[in-house]
């Protein structure tokens, strides 16, 4: 009797930490056992270990595995998961059943391997994967509610739960019984879980200039820009020999750690949502959690001076438009740079106060260059046209679109979120020509703060009149540095071009769920190093090392066949540089990572440093 042919299948399969019961290779040997007995061959897999199930945005092989179903490329007929909760714990059950949906409809379904019931699409199945979905998110739900109760009842108890020592702390680990251990540098995180952490007093030097901080501002005289001032004069530099500025000198006075206070849970993020501030009333607190540096009755008085200071910060209509004639009558001339200089204010302040800084000039009677007078209507025309946009995306996807603006960004900028998951900047590109090359294109700028969103290019026409076409790009971070011009070649015939803004949607959310771009790669014997992850490609494997990982696998396979001694490996971490055990314990992790087969390519050479060998050159102790 002749035996079917196999059905090729795709398996997915995910954990969210390396503490979960069932680990990717379980998963797989539990999904190959059912592929046997129901008669699939296993021919593509896609796996995202430590990745939470709540959101789709940081599972780049489940878009992946979507973008290979939706596009028709798939060499399978099904897809494997081991069970409901394994394909996501999304907090919608019906964004599960879009997904699988999607699969679907393409020919591709979805088969649950460690469920009691068969997706065949009956009531009883149906129903069943309806409660499993909600018993997934439940679960999610429940699981951030006990862990955000364990981490206030450690804050309340004077540990440290979250984030940075700060200048002049640092972090130490403790046993259960209070026991000190060990300082934790930068970076580190403490190896038992039993192990609590507290904040402990830094270096002199640091400590000496926290508290210089704190007894200027506490005099009652001195404004941050001053008190930064003042340090950079007397060489008290900051982090890394940083200068001080006014943001710096601010961050440190508001924090009441130096008082030995423990504070937590100011913000709240619960299941990938958006984070929210929380009243100051439902903070946690414990005022006598750690070593003070600053004394109390100073913090205090320093607080008291920069509360009345805020308060009297908002300046009258006639102060601003005093300041700014101070500068016209000495300089001759009005720029941002000149108010920015001479009155700490700047353009957006007058455009926040008087609607325009036109406005503001003709109130101090200042008449600007015909350069300048053209450059401002010119942005007047440009702020029209966004607007224009902004009201034919919402108008167009009343319930799919809706206008947020990010942390810092300017006033009259905003970011176009699409069906709540997928942020996109808008760009809007005038004509221009490329000083190197003389060839014509449309100049863009892309804002630091939106360089890893997907963005709307959008070209104008000459007058700014009008705008003339319309690209979906994947996040610019990689592809651009902060200006260039762009031309139709090689730049916007490679991306999404609209034929309709009503696409927009549809576009945006195939372009989210493609995998990331290729990296560029640096090739060293059979092992390929991205050079802007950190990320090997090993054989067929990728390996991803991790920051100090990456950067002492760098400096040794790029000077392969040479000795790299301890002193500069210590030294290859931009802007820190790691101890002796630290660098031992480092090259140890390196070499488990690059597994059996790559550890020997990293070996010591002993009382000098170490060596990258290539294969069959092996040298020196693999210890």
């Amino acid at each position: 009797m002749e035996s079917k042919p196999l059905v090729p299948a795709a398996q997915y399969v995910r954990m969210s930490t390396e503490d979960q019961q069932y680990s990717i290779a379980n998963q797989e040997a539990a999904i190959r056992s059912y592929a046997e007995s129901h008669g699939y061959v296993v021919a593509s897999t896609y796996a995202d270990a430590g990745k939470s199930g709540v959101a789709i945005k940081h599972r780049k092989e489940l878009r992946r595995l979507l973008h290979d179903v939706t596009s028709g490329q798939a060499p399978y007929k099904t897809i494997l998961v081991y069970d409901v909760s394994r394909f996501g714990r999304f907090q919608d059950v019906d964004e599960a059943a879009y997904y699988e949906f999607l699969c679907k409809s393409a020919g591709v379904p979805v088969r649950y391997c460690a469920e009691q019931f068969d997706n065949d699409g009956s009531l009883a199945s149906s129903m069943m994967k309806a409660l499993k979905r909600t018993m997934a998110a439940e679960y999610s739900r429940e699981l951030g509610i006990k862990v955000s109760a364990g981490q206030r009842r450690l804050a309340l108890l004077g540990y440290r739960v979250a984030g940075e020592a700060g200048y002049g702390l640092r972090r130490m680990t403790v046993s259960p019984d209070g026991h000190r251990k060990l300082l934790l540098q930068e970076g580190e995180r403490k190896g038992i879980k039993t192990d609590r952490t507290i904040l402990v007093p830094g270096p002199k030097k640091e400590i000496d200039c926290v508290r210089t901080i704190f007894d200027l501002a506490a005099q009652g005289t001195n404004t941050a820009k001053e008190i930064a001032n003042d340090l950079n004069r007397r060489h008290m530099h900051g982090w890394n020999g940083k200068l001080w500025d006014l943001a710096s000198v601010s961050n440190i006075l508001r924090k009441d750690k130096y008082a030995g206070c423990n504070t937590y849970g100011k913000t709240t993020q619960r299941l990938s949502s958006r984070t929210r501030n929380v009243a100051p009333n439902l903070w946690i607190k414990n005022p006598e959690a750690f070593v003070p540096i600053v004394e109390r009755d100073i913090f205090e008085r320093a607080q008291q001076f920069l509360r009345k200071r805020a308060l009297q910060r908002r300046k009258t209509d006639a102060y601003l438009i005093q300041a700014m004639k101070k500068v016209f009558a000495r300089e001759g001339k009005i720029t941002q740079r000149l108010l920015q200089k001479k009155c700490v204010f700047d353009y957006t302040t007058y455009y926040k106060r008087f609607g325009s800084i036109t406005k503001a000039y003709e109130l101090v009677g200042y008449r600007p260059s015909a350069a300048t007078t053209k450059f401002m209507h010119a942005q007047k025309l440009v702020e029209r046209l966004r607007n224009e946009l902004y009201t034919r995306l919402t108008n167009l996807f009343p319930d799919r679109v809706r206008l947020i603006r990010l942390y810092r960004q300017q006033q009259r900028l905003q970011v176009v979120e699409v069906d709540r998951c997928i942020r996109v900047a808008v760009y809007l590109c005038r004509a221009a020509k490329d000083t190197r090359t003389g060839e014509r294109g449309w100049l863009l700028r892309v804002r630091p703060q939106e360089k890893d969103l997907s963005a709307l290019i959008c070209t104008m026409d000459k007058s700014y009149s009008k705008l003339l076409n319309f690209y979906v790009f994947s996040p610019l971070a990689t592809s651009f540095l902060t200006e260039r011009v762009i031309r139709e070649k090689p730049w916007l015939s490679a991306e999404r071009k609209l034929d309709k803004l009503d696409d927009f949607c549809d576009v945006i959310r195939e372009v989210a769920a493609q995998p990331k771009k290729s990296e560029h790669y640096i090739s060293v014997d059979d092992i390929l190093i991205a050079s802007d992850t950190w990320t090997i490609i090993f054989g067929k494997e990728s390996i991803t090392l991790g920051p100090v990982g990456s950067a002492l696998f760098n400096m040794l396979a790029l000077n392969a066949g040479r000795v790299v001694s301890r002193d500069r490996l210590r030294r290859s971490l931009p802007g820190k540089v790691l101890d002796t055990l630290n660098l031992n314990a480092h090259i140890y992790y390196l070499r488990a990572k690059l597994g059996a087969r790559g550890r020997r390519r990293i070996e010591r050479i002993p009382g000098v440093g170490y060596m990258y060998v290539s294969p069959n050159n092996s040298v020196g102790s693999p210890f």
